[in-house]
């Protein structure tokens, strides 16, 4: 009787779920890109948890039919033209637009936050205490402007100037169908511009680029005339495309732009629209963090060997480094590194090591889930007390406040 019964409620449930009215999403998402497969990946992360979504991958030239509307529920995409927004405004069914470019565009739009990106720019390069200061973009790319401009404001209100690249007109042609859907650009048209630029610079110089492409095409120039890449040169990108930023020589420094959290926010924004919920028109999603490489770790400081220290410091700060270990490495007494750390930083090193502590404490509170028993032993605190007392006073949050706020702000 009992196995009956048990039989009865799993074959309710069986059909229970067979009936679920699944909503078909359609998915118009470049996939050669990592930032594109990363917004693809947010989004399966809310069909999984909805558990009514069945999602698919449309093409560029057959999403214009207009049967399309008959099949799908709702959509999201990145509307690359105008023939594109055309053909899903006419499905009349909701619409997410991950697409910056196309301004015009009448759909719902979630979007990276290009602000954020440049302050976060600068201030990892004042940090490594960068003078001059440079942007490497793709004039005309309303995403490559953006990131231009917050990067530019951000630099005035610390009084600092910019060396920016001006493309060559010849050089925006294609730049839709060669970087956005190929992930590729023939740089030969620029070439001498993009040298030119190079020579120009003062240095030692910080230079903010575009996007990982930019920064790789940067790179690979200053390789062939002799530019050397950190110590003339910092370049930091944008992406976090971990297989072009490591293939890089030097590997690149990135701002993760969070397409993930983009993704998700989407799928989540057109849920709302589909229970006929009200969303706010445009919505931005916060960057992760800079995932610093090979291509900014450097600091431009005189006597040579303090940028020698802060190197140093950076990257043992997990191991739980004191200042004397800073003064074995360097050679030389305290009293003498001391007076350069004032003259230079107006600092100290102890207090330079107590940064660097909290910086990566940060880094791993905002961008991992790692329990803080294992935070504050990789970012080189003696104790979790010391660290959640260090880093309530530093960024007036407890370390889980700050994490819950991260979460929040990532999707």
């Amino acid at each position: 009787m009992i196995a009956m019964v048990i039989v009865i409620i799993a074959s309710r449930q069986f059909l229970w779920y067979n009936h679920i009215i699944m909503k078909n999403i359609g998915i118009l998402i470049e996939r050669e890109r990592a930032f594109s497969r990363d917004l693809c990946s947010g989004i399966i992360h809310h069909a999984q948890e909805c558990k009514d979504w069945s999602l698919t991958m449309l093409d560029f030239e057959s999403s214009i039919n207009p049967s399309i509307a008959e099949k799908f529920d709702g959509f999201i995409i990145r509307a690359i033209n105008q023939k594109i927004v055309d053909a899903f405004a006419a499905t009349k069914k909701p619409v997410i637009d991950l697409f910056e470019e196309m301004t015009t565009s009448p759909f719902v739009r979630v979007m990276q936050n290009p602000t954020k990106i440049g302050q976060m720019a600068v201030r990892h390069f004042l940090q490594h205490h960068f003078t001059s200061f440079g942007f490497f973009g793709h004039e005309g790319a309303a995403y490559s402007d953006m990131r231009r401009d917050a990067f530019l404001e951000c630099l005035r209100l610390h009084r600092k100037k910019c060396f920016v690249y001006k493309t060559p007109k010849s050089a925006i042609l294609n730049f839709e169908l060669d970087v956005m859907l190929k992930e590729k650009y023939n740089v030969s048209p620029e070439k001498r511009s993009i040298i030119n630029y190079i020579r120009k610079i003062p240095k030692p110089i910080a230079v903010f680029c575009s996007h990982d492409l930019r920064a790789h095409q940067l790179i690979t120039t200053c390789r062939e005339i002799g530019v050397d890449v950190p110590s003339e040169i910092a370049i930091l990108g944008v992406d976090d495309d971990k297989m072009l930023c490591t293939f890089s020589s030097p590997s690149i420094s990135s701002i993760n732009p969070n397409a993930y959290g983009i993704g998700r926010k989407a799928a989540q924004t057109l849920s709302k629209m589909m229970n006929g919920e009200k969303v706010e028109p445009i919505i931005r999603v916060n960057p992760g963090q800079i995932v610093t490489r090979a291509s900014t770790e450097i600091f431009t400081l005189n006597p040579p060997w303090v940028s020698d220290a802060l190197v140093f410091i950076t990257k043992n700060v997990h191991k739980g480094i004191s200042a004397s270990d800073v003064y074995s490495h360097i050679k030389r007494s305290h009293t003498v590194v001391d007076r350069a750390f004032r003259e230079a930083l107006d600092s100290t090193v102890a207090k330079e090591i107590a940064g660097a502590r909290l910086r990566e404490a940060h880094r791993l509170v905002v961008s991992t889930n790692l329990p803080f028993s294992a935070v504050f032993k990789l970012s080189g605190f003696s104790s979790i007390q010391y660290f959640t007392r260090s880093f309530t006073a530093a960024y007036g949050k407890s370390p889980m406040k700050v994490r819950e706020k991260a979460k929040t702000a990532n999707g």
